[in-house]
């Protein structure tokens, strides 16, 4: 029996182990109800759904208010217009602030309200139908369609649609309720047991009768299992500990110039008044300011415009956080059939094997007799094709079993026209054979001769067999007669090679997951060019037995090959889990029921092209297309996102950075104060103008993607400080405070004193507010066009494209208007408390751009260095020597505990020594009362006895060789104790055999230098268990 009889037999035990016993007798009418009974039930049941508890949209918009950044941005609103400062209330930072927060809450709202409302259009457009039989026809109907008293079809992969009973008579159905009781063995249904919603058929066919839907149903609602928890995906973890981190640092620098600003004696003459109340109003601007109040805007935009992306590639997404994931996946587990195939089989006639006594269009007639006609699979529809089916319609079906991924056949009981009852049968060739060949080995073994050369041509070989089914013993039938075998062809798809290479070029392994037989396999991949080391079903075996695959943990070997084949559903899960628990992000593709739990379990989960309702269930990504290209093109997309995002990022905490080094400067070190509610209005203009980052233009990286905050952090910590140390060098070389001879380096005047210093003699310059807030806009703008790229800036190729217009526009506008404000800005206009602006003249003007472009060419120069040279460095010292670390840490608490092992090792050792004499006493005294019984055993039956030592046998006289008449001996000497040390969970325990007693002392002895403990006793060498040495007790420790 091969391992898919095996597992087929385990099932059906299982099955019928948890057989539904009680069961209810139903009466119906088997033509369905009528259109008008279903208006009117439909007016007394409602609509076959539940709607989940909606939150109020009033709620959602509370809780947004109530989160970190709005609730600074409002309390730095509140302080701008309840401190006075220069006998003035800053109104205008109010309402920025006030706008600002606003503008991204109600914006952060809109867009999660659009990301749920596409998640409910795809669920809309993969929403379960089911067939229900009305007016006496069978329709295609959607679930929430039903109502009490319909009659549906049921099959494999189905989703229960509500609760009902089994009315099928002569057949039973198997049905996964795990997800309703957590049983994990499929429940055999017969008619009249009841079906609850949400359970899955796993095998068999037949009708169902919906008896509660709705509400009343056991489940709650149809869609239960589609209705997925959104789970936060890393990407929203990234931004959100982004914004911790940025209002972190600000909210500390702001607390350290508040106390600088309130205690520092220059600031107290230069704030004489209310110093406290002004220091905290520009404390929390600065947070304001400085804090991300569009990172939840952007976050939702991002994936909600990738989500639109995503469905124009003929795909939908049901986990908005699928998409970000899916940057890093490096391994994509691909079903062959219909994926990397085309899924349309060809029948070649000329290469079928017919038994004799049988043609070609008796064969396809069996085999057709057990096809589906209603919804045929692939298969199904080649046979049919090429049966006579007029030949086929005079045979009544009694019964059909339809293909399960655990038999691997379809079956049917059928009547001749003739009135004679036989059960014809097609399946894998493996499983056909099984059934065939009994005890005939040379038939076996030309059947794989077969199989085998038909498969290393890329031919699928078909089995067909039938039996006759005796009058009146329907369960007692003969044995199984082999019919032949069909040779289908299912060719690769076109653009399946070169999606393959695509992938490749991403940094994306295909590996071939298939339940085809292994020299279908390596023919397929060959084709493909994907690599022909396919492994067959023989590993698992291995791996069950030893945990091991070729000497390798699973997750290991995996890496090792290009392919599974004749793998069964939970195979595929094992697959995944090795991967999933070594810290891999990979994609698996499925469509079967039984391919659910691997779905759910990688990364992201992808159901092909026409999967089953379980298996879009549990899927992240459904396709509507069939093959790779889809997958492929969905993956570098999801890296175009990931880039647009960690530019994002990286810009964000630059010019926070910018702005926190700016201010800081300034009143530490320089003495100098800028009008607060510039801060604002260039941090809304910054927000505001960098939500349009998601639909930059950006290409696909060659490697999957996975976040660094320390890259991200270090590059935008350097960036900012070079921008700081322009500005502050900025504010030295053009304010007339310092006396630096400038201006008139480049044939421009000096910025005119406006207002005096107290701290010293010298005039500072209201031009040199409006000069400032020109370079930080420059800066800020401008270094977008840098951090978007790894390389220089303005070399675009295929690898850095030319930005989208939608973020151009904006920042030159941006740039544009700030030009004219600084050079037409007059000192009556006063939006703000604060030290006042004065515009400056268009000289100085270009000379400040051109300042602030001559640094933007530096920071932009260093990224690259950055990237290029010191990021390195900083994996190399910093993060290996941070996982260095956390292995030797690792290794020398397994050290401690090997070295705890040893020391109870040794004194279990000790005990047994001390006890040993006891133990050969009790040896002896066995030895002797088992010498004795067997002497009186066997003179008891004889009249005499002779023992012989040597032999260990007692028999009724010497060289007496008849087994009946001898008795053994026990070996008081043949065995020792052992002592076996295992590890499990990390935990070390030793255990002895207490069994088995040695007759000598036992010395022990321990060397400390080879971590070994070893024992002797006199001239008898007593070894120890094989175990010793594999666990932690002597462990191979290298510092």
């Amino acid at each position: 029996m091969d391992e898919a009889s095996r597992r087929a037999a385990e099932l059906e035990a299982a099955a019928d182990k948890l057989e539904q016993t009680e069961t209810v007798t139903v009466n119906y009418d088997t033509r369905g109800l009528t259109s008008d009974q279903v208006a009117d039930l439909r007016k007394k049941y409602g609509w076959n759904e539940v709607k989940p508890h909606q939150v109020p949209e009033w709620f959602k918009v509370l809780k947004k208010y109530l989160s970190l950044v709005p609730m600074l941005l409002i309390v730095a609103a509140l302080f701008s217009v309840c401190v006075v400062e220069d006998n003035m209330r800053d109104w205008f930072s109010f309402a920025l602030l006030l706008f600002l927060n606003n503008s991204m809450v109600w914006a952060d709202y809109i867009g999660q309200r659009s990301a749920h409302n596409a998640i409910a259009a795809v669920e809309k457009l993969g929403a379960p139908v089911c067939q229900v039989k009305r007016d006496g026809q069978w329709q295609n109907r959607q679930v929430r369609d039903l109502v009490p008293g319909d009659v549906v079809h049921l099959k494999a992969g189905v989703i229960m649609p509500a609760d009902g009973v089994f009315v099928t008579k002569g057949t039973t159905i198997t049905v996964d309720e795990s997800a309703l009781t957590g049983e994990s063995v499929p429940i055999r249904k017969r008619p009249g047991a009841p079906l609850l919603s949400g359970s899955v058929v796993d095998r068999g066919e037949g009708e169902m009768l919906v008896t509660k839907t709705g509400n009343d149903s056991f489940y709650g609602k149809t869609l239960s299992l589609l209705a997925r928890a959104e789970r936060q995906g890393y990407l929203e973890t990234v931004l959100h500990r982004t914004s911790l981190f940025i209002t972190f640092v600000a909210s500390c620098c702001a607390a350290f110039l508040f106390f600088w600003q309130s205690f520092n004696s220059d600031w107290k003459l230069i704030i004489p008044e209310r110093r406290y109340l002004i220091a905290l109003k520009h404390a929390f601007i600065l947070i304001a300011s400085v804090a991300p109040a569009a990172m939840p805007v952007v976050t939702t935009t991002v994936l909600s415009v990738g989500a639109l992306i995503i469905t124009k590639q003929n795909a939908a997404v049901s986990r908005l956080s699928a998409i970000e994931e899916a940057a890093g996946v490096v391994i994509l587990f691909s079903d062959k059939t219909g994926t990397l195939t085309k899924n349309q089989l060809s029948l070649f006639k000329e290469e079928s094997m017919i038994e004799p006594g049988y043609d070609e269009e008796t064969m396809l007639l069996y085999a057709s007799l057990c096809s589906d006609t209603q919804e045929p699979e692939p298969i199904d529809r080649t046979i049919n094709a090429a049966a006579d089916m007029t030949e086929r319609a005079k045979y009544q079906i009694l019964e059909y079993v339809p293909f399960n991924p655990v038999d691997k056949r379809t079956e049917a009981t059928v009547v001749s026209p003739e009135g004679k009852k036989f059960i014809t049968t097609k399946g894998a060739p493996h499983v056909i054979r099984d059934l065939v060949c009994y005890e005939d080995q040379k038939l076996r073994e030309q059947l794989n001769e077969l199989i085998l050369n038909k498969a290393k041509r890329g031919l699928r070989t078909l089995g067909v067999a039938v039996k006759p089914v005796p009058d009146g013993v329907a369960g007692d039938a003969p044995r199984w007669k082999l019919v032949g075998y069909l040779s289908l062809f299912d060719p690769p798809r076109e653009d399946t090679a070169a999606t393959i290479q695509r992938a490749n070029e991403l940094g994306i392994r295909v590996i071939m997951v298939t339940g085809d037989q292994q020299a279908i396999a390596v023919e397929t991949a060959r084709q493909l060019h994907m690599g022909t080391n396919i492994v067959g079903p023989e590993i698992w075996k291995e791996e069950k037995e030893t945990g091991l695959v070729q000497g390798k943990a699973l997750a290991e070997f995996i890496e090792t090959v290009d392919g599974f084949a004749g793998v069964f559903p939970e195979h595929k899960y094992a697959i995944v889990n090795a991967m999933m628990d070594a810290h891999k992000l990979v994609a698996m593709t499925g469509d079967g029921v039984n391919d659910a739990p691997a779905l759910k379990r990688a990364t992201i989960g992808i159901a092909v092209s026409g999967a089953t309702q379980a298996a879009r269930a549990a899927a992240d990504i459904i396709l509507f297309a069939p093959g790779l290209k889809t997958i492929i093109t969905v993956m570098s997309l999801s890296r175009q996102i990931f880039k647009r995002v960690e530019s994002y990022i990286i810009f964000r905490i630059y010019t926070s950075l910018i702005i926190l080094g700016m201010w800081w400067g300034c009143i530490v070190i320089l003495r100098y104060q800028f009008p607060s509610w510039t801060l604002v209005l260039m941090s809304m203009i910054n927000d505001f103008v960098l939500m349009s980052c998601s639909r930059d233009r950006v290409a696909s990286s060659t490697s999957p993607m996975i976040w660094s905050m320390l890259r991200v952090i270090c590059l935008s910590t350097w960036l900012g400080f070079l921008a700081t140390v322009s500005i502050l060098l900025y504010v030295v070389f053009a304010d007339p405070s310092h006396c630096v001879n400038w201006w008139p380096r480049w044939g421009l005047p000096k910025f005119t004193p406006d207002w005096p210093l107290p701290v010293s003699e010298h005039f500072m310059s209201y031009q040199t507010n409006a000069g400032v807030w020109l370079l930080m806009t420059v800066l800020i703008q401008f270094s977008f066009q840098s951090v978007r790229t790894r390389g220089l800036f303005c070399r675009y190729n295929e690898n850095n494209q030319f930005p989208a217009l939608v973020i151009i526009i904006p920042q030159i506008c941006a740039v544009v208007v700030t030009i004219f404000l600084s050079i037409y800005w007059k000192i009556a206009w006063r939006p703000g408390s604060g030290p006042r602006m004065v515009g400056i003249n268009w000289g100085q003007a270009w000379v400040t751009i051109f300042w602030g472009i001559l640094w933007f060419f530096v920071m932009d120069a260093t990224k690259i260095g950055f990237y290029k040279y010191a990021w390195p460095v900083i994996t190399r010292n910093v993060v290996y020597k941070s996982i260095a670390e956390t292995a030797c840490q690792r290794e020398i608490e397994n050290n401690n505990v090997a070295s705890k092992v040893m020391q109870n090792t040794v004194h279990f050792l000790e005990e047994r020594e001390r006890n040993v004499e006891k133990l050969e006493e009790k040896v002896e005294d066995a030895f002797l009362a088992a010498v004795t019984d067997a002497g009186e055993l066997v003179k008891n039956d004889h009249g005499k006895s002779h023992i012989d030592r040597n032999e260990h046998k007692v028999s009724p006289e010497p060289g007496k060789t008849s087994t009946e008449d001898e008795v053994s001996l026990p070996r008081k000497d043949a065995n020792s104790f052992v002592v076996s040390i295992t590890s499990e969970e990390g935990a070390c325990r030793t255990g002895f055999d207490e069994a088995d007693a040695g007759t000598a002392k036992h010395r022990v002895a321990v060397d400390q230098k080879n971590r070994e403990v070893s024992r002797s006793s006199g001239k008898t060498s007593i070894p120890l268990h094989p175990d010793v040495g594999k666990g932690c007790a002597v462990p191979s420790i290298t510092r």
